[in-house]
């Protein structure tokens, strides 16, 4: 919990608008900066995970849907997420990557996207770098780049769904990541050697990475906004209408999924639920967007 704090207070100089970290430190990670024992270093190097091939078209794949356990039992898990819980998420498309500079350039191009504010020097926009996930981006700015494109925010049941199919798994590769091969986090390998070189990387640069659906980049590089407002724990509302899939009402506060670049590896846990004030963003926050699957 310091190291949350002491995040939180990093974002709070870098001017970035983030809210206080939900995701706990999880001190007996073998992927929180601790030289990994054999056992965790082999489930780390074959992750046992059920891969599932799934249709691909545009950039988006498309997640088959079902029931999955949602959010996390664990005592040590921050109460946000829990309890864990069963819900039933229809089919849906989802994109492949992280939005891209170059894609949300392109939109401003078209003026149908405003520039995002320069809320720190670690912003991605602009850049030359066309690859990087575009970063700084407001709630409601992500929210009309999707629409533009014939899509939307991901809703934060689809969002956990993609990143971890229909099992238990703590990362979207499956095993703890004891090094530095799956995700960009802050975090040290067992050498002590840093993994990120101070900025986020190119989407699609950790294919190990990849959830059991093939989505890349679930885990670090830079949290997601989902379509739902942070209001505390989960609500269970049913289990075919579970908090993710309810409709969205107007608030000051979004979801935000995944870890980042910025943060430890335990908050890129596909259960980790963090949350950012919908009118700014900073160098740790993009998005992708989805789309429902029609018949």
């Amino acid at each position: 919990m310091r190291r949350a704090l002491l995040t939180a207070s990093v974002f709070c100089l870098l001017g970035v608008g983030v809210a206080a970290a939900q995701a706990p430190h999880h001190d007996d990670d073998p992927d929180e900066g601790q030289a990994p024992t054999a056992s965790a270093a082999a489930s780390s190097a074959k992750p046992k995970i059920v891969r599932v091939t799934v249709p691909e078209k545009d950039g988006m794949l498309r997640v088959p849907g079902g029931t999955f356990t949602m959010g996390s039992s664990d005592k040590r898990a921050a109460e946000g997420e829990r309890p864990a819980h069963k819900v039933t998420v229809p089919p849906f498309w989802i994109d492949r990557t992280e939005v891209t500079v170059e894609a949300y350039r392109a939109c401003v191009e078209r003026k149908a996207c405003k520039e995002p504010p320069k809320t720190s020097e670690l912003c991605t926009y602009p850049t030359k770098e066309r690859d990087l996930p575009i970063s700084c981006v407001p709630y409601e700015s992500a929210a009309s780049f999707c629409r533009a494109a014939g899509k939307r925010l991901p809703r934060e049941a689809e969002w956990e769904l993609a990143a971890r199919g229909t099992q238990s798994i703590r990362y979207p590769w499956g095993a703890p990541g004891s090094h530095c091969g799956y995700a960009a986090t802050l975090r040290h390998d067992a050498t002590g050697k840093t993994c990120t070189d101070g900025h986020p990387a190119r989407v699609g640069s950790y294919p190990s990475g990849a959830s059991p659906y093939g989505v890349l980049d679930l885990a670090g590089n830079v949290e997601e906004w989902t379509d739902d407002v942070f209001d505390g724990p989960p609500r269970v509302v049913s289990p075919t209408l579970p908090v993710g899939l309810a409709p969205t009402h107007p608030g000051p506060n979004h979801v935000l999924r995944g870890g980042s670049w910025l943060l430890p590896p335990s908050f890129a846990r596909t259960t980790a639920r963090n949350w950012g004030s919908a009118l700014e963003a900073g160098p740790g926050v993009g998005f992708r967007c989805a789309k429902d699957a029609t018949p």
